[in-house]
């Protein structure tokens, strides 16, 4: 288990130095101060119960031009898994000069996570833990108003639900910047 752990740390290291030499000066009005507003939905992947339904949202409040904080909200369902977990993420969105619709970020950030298994005929598993989502992504910009999103995040946990403690996560959504 830690190596996948540290497998997953070093590929989200190795894209994040990769992107820094391409992001490129500000072509866009400055987004510090504003707001944005997202949702997504995909699978989660390696859960307690195998693959789940995945619905995610999630704020976003520019510091910086490039650099926001915000909740993120992940909620996983099966037949027989209820996952719900809310983190306080930090982003860093990459301008490029070349495709200034395309926006890459890198993310991570540090919540807790509920998960509830009921078996049929078996003892029902429920547990709270820690929740550390890290992960990266890329949003296109169709308009002004509104983006296209995917976004794949590691999640790291100590749930003691059938002792998995790393879950992915793969989102596709939307974005509206206030």
């Amino acid at each position: 288990m830690k190596e996948k752990r540290l497998i997953c740390a070093v590929v989200i290291t190795v894209v994040m130095l990769s992107l820094t030499p391409f992001a490129q000066a500000q072509r866009e009005p400055d987004r510090t101060g504003r707001f944005a507003l997202g949702a997504g939905l995909g699978p989660h992947f390696d859960t307690s119960d195998g693959t789940a339904f995945a619905l995610a949202f999630y704020g976003d409040y520019y510091l910086t031009h490039g650099f926001s904080v915000g909740p993120l909200l992940q909620m996983g369902f099966t037949a027989d898994l209820f996952q719900f977990g809310l983190t306080a993420q930090a982003k860093y969105t990459f301008d490029l000069a070349d495709f200034p619709k395309l926006k890459p970020h890198v993310q991570g950030g540090i919540g807790i996570i509920y998960a509830d298994l009921d078996r049929s005929g078996r003892r029902d598993e429920d547990d709270t833990s820690f929740l550390i989502p890290l992960g990266g992504g890329v949003e296109y910009k169709l308009s002004d108003s509104v983006s296209l999103e995917t976004t794949f995040l590691v999640n790291l946990t100590d749930l003691d639900v059938r002792n998995d403690n790393v879950f992915y996560t793969w989102l596709i959504g939307v974005k509206f910047p206030l």
